[in-house]
């Protein structure tokens, strides 16, 4: 399932970065096996699984996925009425999340603005 829904995704946020990605790192679930490793080895890039029982090498997704939960999921005021409404209500919580909130963990700047300092360095 991951392979067949993640190559979209791919597809949509690689020419979006702003630097070139060359490896994707994910644990060691059985969705990133097989299929999923040779659609990465198609498009070039290199798989990097966490090692085993040690889910703090993730630790950034996933605090990610709760801050996604605490500010979105949970406050949604209603349910979607269709997978597309929720992708363009999560869209435009990404939008705020990256270029107007700022984040402790990263000197109270937004991801973009770290990704705009890096980028001039």
């Amino acid at each position: 399932m991951i392979a067949r829904t993640a190559r979209p995704r791919l597809l949509e946020i690689l020419p979006k970065l702003p630097f070139k990605a060359v490896f994707i790192q994910t644990d060691n679930g059985l969705e990133f096996q097989d299929r999923f490793l040779e659609y990465l080895k198609d498009i070039g890039l290199t798989h990097h699984f966490i090692h085993k029982n040690t889910p703090n090498e993730n630790a950034v997704i996933e605090r990610s996925f709760r801050t996604d939960e605490e500010e979105f999921f949970f406050m949604m005021k209603k349910s979607p009425k269709h997978y597309d409404e929720l992708r363009e209500w999560f869209a435009k919580y990404l939008n705020k999340y990256n270029t107007w909130r700022p984040h402790l963990g990263i000197n109270l700047k937004t991801p973009m603005e770290v990704v705009a300092d890096v980028m001039r360095h």
